[in-house]
């Protein structure tokens, strides 16, 4: 599921804060639910457009929150929501990966800039692929590697 939503004025980086508060509000939800939730903070946000590197949406995450979440994906996603607002030259979202066997709910805040080369490729590759590629790593690169199916949810509508 796509929520698209304006938020902010794109000029200063209100709208991170502001989609930082939306995952703590998604996962209390989730959490009232019964389910497990593992928000991650997110550092870099890289999209790697296959020109230089991998094809990929490439997220890092602290090496802290690492094993937690390789031990929390071990038995993988079998779905994932997407919260989306477009603030200003921004298009930031919140992927939240589930396992609905586990009621085991990750969430995992990132963005694009709207004039950025290499994540309108990557989008453009996805959708064409009907796949979106997706690492969180850390800096030492130890990673977990996904794919999200229905990339063209991360495209937002141009106003």
């Amino acid at each position: 599921m796509a929520v698209v939503s304006e938020v902010g004025d794109g000029q200063s980086m209100e709208w991170w804060d502001h989609l930082l508060e939306e995952m703590s509000a998604e996962a209390a939800v989730y959490e009232a639910d019964g389910w497990e939730t593992l928000a991650l903070h997110t550092g870099d946000v890289t999209w790697r457009d296959g020109s230089v590197d991998e094809l990929a949406l490439d997220v890092l995450i602290p090496d802290n929150e690492f094993a937690t979440l390789e031990t929390a994906l071990e038995d993988g996603v079998d779905s994932y929501d997407l919260l989306l607002s477009t603030p200003g030259e921004y298009v930031a979202f919140l992927v939240v990966l589930q396992n609905a066997a586990r009621e085991l709910a990750v969430f995992v805040p990132a963005y694009y800039g709207r004039d950025d080369d290499a994540a309108a490729t990557l989008l453009r590759k996805a959708v064409d692929a009907g796949e979106l590629p997706l690492v969180l790593r850390t800096l030492t690169d130890d990673r977990v590697e996904l794919s999200l199916d229905d990339p063209e949810l991360f495209l937002a509508d141009e106003q």
